[in-house]
């Protein structure tokens, strides 16, 4: 029955194409008010058979803009942000929110959401990145759907940067004709020549849609390096000042991010996203201290075995992996290390253990 089933799909939903464009086109050629009711009601039945067999046929074959692998499941981005996210509350606060308000009324969004996330190197932009991609796509970061973009390899040169500005423009339209809700990712945006996003302003402002594109029900990251030593020393002052670190808010640090972003050097520089005031929010990573980077170590570790790490190896992990800034309280590299850190010194140790027992 299953293969009687399985041969029949193609045939249905051709039955189905046709019969529905057939009801269209009579559509077009009936204006009787006492038909148009009826006309539109087989119509809709056409259009929700339809979606039932795309679904269940093409669809489950084959990645589609739906919500079959559209699925933006929120609860499990704040789930796995609570377990893997160390020491940015904040960032996890934000973004859980700005992505859930965004799909929980994404039918009558009037803007892309945008935003932009920064930090010193190894404070988690990338790693929540991912998570978000995970929690929307079902194919995760191998969606069709989430375009990646890299400075130092899709944007190198600043004398290219008008042709750079054209091709964007071009490759978001085509993405957004496939998919709405797609997702754009701009990595190493302190690496990109300044005047790259003045192009895609107007794809990321209010009302951003035409008769043929929407642009209103997409989102767009970007991450960057740029303010990480800015973003610390705004934390020591006010950890100074008696405010614990956990206690501290996203406008502590919001005017400064938007400040630097837009006179340091990179892909914001002088940018006209900042100056027309696209960007929703701007993300502070905040420096990551050691008992972070020891949070971090354990996860990784948990990785390749149920085991518990042990003092010895944890401290060997922190003195190789980790630098600390001037004051001694932050990591200069964060958990950027940590992963290959202890994939060798736990593959050191399997190592010695299998010469004791050859001994």
């Amino acid at each position: 029955m299953k293969l009687v089933n399985l041969f029949h799909a193609p045939a249905l939903l051709l039955c189905l194409l046709v019969l529905n464009f057939s009801v269209q086109c009579t559509l077009a050629w009936f204006s009787i008010p006492s038909f148009d009711a009826v006309l539109d009601g087989v119509s809709g039945a056409i259009k929700t058979s339809y979606k039932f067999v795309n679904d269940n046929g093409y669809c489950a074959l084959r990645e589609c803009c739906n919500e079959v692998h559209i699925h933006s499941d929120i609860t499990e981005l704040r789930k796995s942000l609570e377990k893997s996210l160390f020491g940015q509350h904040i960032a996890a606060e934000v973004i859980v929110n700005a992505v859930g308000g965004h799909f929980k009324n994404i039918n009558s969004s009037e803007k892309p959401l945008v935003m932009s996330l920064h930090g010193l190197p190894g404070t988690g932009k990338n790693f929540i990145a991912e998570h978000i991609t995970r929690a929307l796509y079902k194919n995760g970061a191998n969606s069709q759907f989430v375009h990646k973009y890299l400075g130092r390899i899709h944007f190198p040169l600043q004398s290219e940067v008008e042709t750079y500005k054209l091709n964007l423009v071009n490759d978001i339209k085509k993405a957004i004709a496939r998919c709405p809700k797609s997702l754009f990712i701009f990595d190493e945006v302190e690496k990109m020549p300044s005047g790259l996003f003045d192009s895609i302003v107007t794809l990321l402002d209010h009302h951003a849609y035409t008769k043929h594109l929407d642009f209103r029900q997409s989102i767009f990251l970007f991450l960057s390096n740029v303010a990480g030593p800015e973003i610390a020393d705004k934390l020591k002052g006010l950890v100074d000042r008696g405010v614990w670190r956990e206690e501290t808010k996203l406008h502590d640090y919001e005017s400064t991010l938007e400040i630097a972003s837009y006179n340091l050097m990179g892909g914001l520089h002088k940018s006209e996203l900042i100056e027309s005031h696209v960007v929703d929010h701007f993300v502070p990573f905040l420096p990551l201290e050691l008992r972070h980077v020891e949070s971090c170590i354990r996860a990784e570790y948990a990785k390749f075995t149920d085991a518990k790490m042990s003092d010895e190896l944890l401290s060997a992990v922190v003195k190789e992996a980790i630098t600390f800034d001037e004051t001694g309280l932050y990591s200069n590299t964060g958990c950027k290390r940590v992963n290959k850190k202890v994939e060798a010194l736990y593959y050191s140790g399997l190592r010695k253990q299998k010469q004791k027992q050859e001994l």
